[in-house]
């Protein structure tokens, strides 16, 4: 798939059923966490992915991701839902400045089925500039990404460098939300700090999809400094 589109540390190891590897998980927002790990570039990128804890780790202010450089690969991060999620609304938060990361960074923040029905049942939320030159674009899409309806993308135009994010995903539609600053979504104050809203008018089956957040390399296209970002919280409140 190509797009143009607080707190303790859980040092737990469960087997993989995938890999034959041990999976390192976190715990984050009361829900506990697997941290991805590649040896071989995968996607999305293609990337290599390290579960190192100096890579992906949590603390009082949250949970952070980087791009680091080591033994000469670049290593990107990704967290997932141990547990399934599927419908219901989901609401983060982002200390870091997303829209000053070299052209190359894609920051995402998506639901996931491994099952390639209904297109693995994937909804983003992403901060990226697709290596164009013209600034990071913040975007919302429910893929398959096959025309024009599916994607919304727009100038982050921030306020600071916090920002609020809401996916609601239910039956009979998905709705998109993001603000300036630490939002309650739910509160009337939050219309005045709305950066912009969408909806799409389909819904896949909740099907066993999982959230996944990501910070990787669009073509694995080196930088030139290690970054960071921090999701300063999470939450998940399933569908009724």
């Amino acid at each position: 798939m190509m797009n143009r589109i607080a707190i303790l540390c859980v040092c737990l190891l469960l087997p993989s059923l995938l890999t034959g590897r041990s999976v390192r998980t976190l715990e984050f927002a009361d829900m506990v966490w697997g941290v991805k790990s590649s040896q071989t570039a995968v996607a999305p990128g293609p990337n290599f992915y390290s579960d190192s804890p100096r890579s992906v780790w949590v603390d009082e202010k949250g949970l952070h991701l980087t791009i680091k450089k080591s033994g000469g690969r670049w290593l990107a991060s990704e967290v997932y839902t141990l547990e399934p999620t599927g419908y219901g609304t989901y609401t983060f938060t982002v200390g870091t400045p997303l829209h000053r990361y070299e052209p190359q960074v894609v920051a995402g923040f998506f639901t996931w089925d491994t099952n390639p029905e209904s297109y693995n049942r994937e909804i983003d939320i992403e901060f990226a500039a697709w290596g164009e030159t013209d600034g990071t674009k913040m975007q919302y899409v429910v893929q398959p990404y096959r025309s024009e309806d599916r994607l919304f993308t727009f100038e982050p135009l921030l306020q600071g460098s916090v920002t609020t994010h809401r996916i609601i995903w239910r039956p009979e539609g998905i709705w998109f939300s993001s603000y300036h600053g630490t939002v309650d979504p739910e509160a009337a104050s939050s219309d005045a700090m709305r950066i912009q809203s969408w909806h799409y008018p389909d819904s896949p089956s909740e099907g066993n999809a999982h959230f996944r957040i990501n910070l990787w390399l669009f073509r694995g296209t080196p930088l030139q400094q290690e970054i960071r970002m921090n999701v300063t919280s999470f939450s998940f409140v399933p569908l009724p």
